[in-house]
């Protein structure tokens, strides 16, 4: 494996080399490769034009993967995300889900990101992120939370997509109290209140102690700062990737006391 050797011979990959031997790997192994293997051309060129489109390009027929991607690490986990939704439909996700699993694995240092179900998501503490993002994103993939888990998905890509546009951490932060919103709403009954209206009869019916009231109260006002417009002379706290990830988890810890699985 490519990181067995690096640590065998104490080489130093960087970064932004390890992510464009990440794009280059796909493009050999999932983009042409797996393409070529599993799919017939008709199938081929159909799959290209969903990733074409899920990356917001004019499709051109038999035109590389690779310029579609142009050397974009972002881009290039768009189209992962875009190939796995397309050959979902054959019976191959398995597969793609191994490979991409794979392709993380050989990777010379951590690329910061992980594979689950679908859709890559920023890593942080290996533990946190399974108690506190990938349960809870298991938790909410059925109909009775389809409202909740919308904006959940929509705050871990713009966590991800943050790596490159730290602009996108203050919709981290709001994607978040939506989730937790509406999952009060769904908790409660009460579709027409929002969170703040909703805290204490939410905290009641999921049974948490008083001690919870100060931490959704805060939890609720620190969102505020970033939901609301500014007043004259106001500025905005200054996020860090540090600082939105324990939103995350906070927000993580709220759905689990909510959802008993």
């Amino acid at each position: 494996m490519p990181r067995d050797f690096i640590r065998r011979f104490h080489l130093k990959v960087e970064l932004p080399d390890a992510q464009l031997r990440f794009i280059n790997r796909a493009l050999n192994l999932i983009f042409e490769g797996f393409k070529w293997n599993y799919l017939d051309s008709g199938t081929q060129n159909n799959l290209d034009r969903q990733i074409a489109s899920a990356l917001g390009l004019r499709h051109i027929y038999r035109m590389s993967m690779e310029k579609y991607i142009e050397g974009d690490f972002l881009k290039c986990l768009q189209a992962l995300e875009a190939f796995y939704k397309g050959v979902t439909p054959l019976g191959l996700e398995k597969e793609i889900s191994k490979t991409i699993d794979d392709l993380l694995l050989e990777s010379e240092v951590d690329l910061g990101i992980r594979w689950q179900q679908g859709r890559f998501i920023k890593s942080g503490a290996q533990l946190l992120d399974e108690e506190l993002v990938n349960k809870p994103l298991h938790w909410l993939t059925g109909k009775k939370y389809e409202n909740v888990l919308q904006p959940y998905k929509k705050g871990l890509e713009h966590f991800l997509q943050s790596q490159k546009r730290p602009e996108l951490l203050v919709d981290v932060i709001t994607d978040m109290y939506e989730t937790l919103e509406a999952l009060a709403k769904n908790i409660t009954g009460r579709q027409d209140k929002e969170l703040s209206a909703n805290q204490e009869l939410f905290l009641k019916m999921v049974k948490a102690s008083d001690a919870y009231k100060v931490l959704l109260k805060d939890y609720i006002d620190y969102a505020n700062k970033f939901r609301h417009a500014l007043k004259e002379g106001e500025k905005r706290p200054a996020l860090s990737v540090a600082e939105v990830e324990s939103f995350v988890y906070l927000t993580g810890i709220f759905i689990r006391l909510a959802i008993v699985e």
